[in-house]
């Protein structure tokens, strides 16, 4: 029924002729190729329209086309050229082309318009940052955050800013800043490993069946074997993904400087508290491991030891 009745609306929109109504369906349905098809038409019909030349151009350079892209791109800014839309997709044509001079004029040109599009502001600052500008890249990422506090690309570049300005310890607290919102991902990854490559394990990398995945770290309250509650919230992910893979089991690995008992506690209250929230597991999936050594992570100069440390490594069948 749901089948028959999207089939209905998409049948009205189309004969609608309207491309700001047609041009986002396709876009939002990844149906590309399909949408320049029905645009095409559209734009024969009516090659003074600025959305229909816009939606095209969109469609195109989600193809990777941007050759194709351009000059629908150009055709709407030529007749709207005070739409702020229109310009920022023209700059995105501009970069896939890796003409990074018109892309940035294109960007400017839309803050002069809309001085807080937010698109506009992140893109200046990914071609100021490309380009080695980097105390104007970060302006930007910060203008973003201000204008919405919760944006991944400029939280997360913001930190390869402050490190590429020399500014470590800022940095590392804005990249831990962007995983206590976005601890998943290929973004994630990243930071972790830079924060881990500043000595900083708050947070780090497993290989968890056959995904790579961030966590964090294992810590206890003081004086006691308790988890924290974000060390909690890493155990339910891992709950979870056994939970989805019945053949995920895993080594539960813990390292202290002081001493095997203090290792074996830790490992054991991680076990405990991931079998008190699923019961039915079989507790012969948590592998236990602990040596009475710190854990020492990575090589050479690149090398840090951490005195208390669990780590979860898959079980290989």
């Amino acid at each position: 029924m749901k089948k028959v009745i999207g089939a209905f609306v998409v049948m009205i929109v189309m004969m609608s002729g309207c491309a700001k109504i047609v041009g986002p369906y396709y876009l939002e349905q990844g149906k590309y190729e399909e949408g320049v098809e029905t645009l095409t038409h559209e734009y024969r019909e009516n090659p003074n329209d600025a959305s229909t030349a816009y939606y095209l151009g969109r469609l195109y350079l989600a193809l990777n086309k941007p050759e194709q892209a351009m000059p629908y791109l150009e055709r709407a800014v030529a007749a709207d050229p005070a739409d702020a839309d229109y310009l920022f997709w023209q700059g995105v044509g501009y970069w896939a082309l890796m003409d990074f001079d018109r892309e940035r004029e294109m960007y400017i040109k839309v803050l002069r318009i809309e001085p807080k599009h937010i698109s506009a502001n992140l893109y200046l600052g990914h071609n100021y940052l490309d380009r080695g500008e980097v105390k104007n890249a970060l302006g930007y990422y910060d203008k973003v955050i201000v204008l919405d506090e919760f944006n991944p690309e400029a939280l997360y570049n913001r930190g390869t800013a402050l490190h590429d300005l020399g500014m470590e310890k800022e940095a590392v607290e804005a990249w831990k800043k962007f995983l206590e919102y976005y601890p998943d991902g290929s973004l994630a990854l990243q930071a972790t490993e830079r924060l881990n490559i500043q000595g900083d394990f708050t947070y780090r990398n497993f290989i968890i069946g056959k995904r790579n995945v961030t966590l964090r770290t294992m810590v206890f309250k003081p004086g006691t074997f308790d988890l924290t509650s974000e060390s909690k919230e890493s155990l339910h992910v891992l709950a979870a993904m056994m939970e989805e893979n019945k053949i995920l089991d895993l080594h539960v690995v813990g390292y202290s400087g002081n001493g095997k008992n203090r290792a074996r506690r830790m490992v054991q209250s991680v076990r405990d508290y991931m079998l008190s929230g699923h019961p039915d597991f079989d507790r012969n999936r948590l592998l236990l491991s602990w040596f009475g050594t710190p854990e020492v992570v990575g090589e050479g100069k690149r090398s840090f030891t951490l005195d208390d440390s669990v780590k979860f490594i898959t079980v290989v069948r």
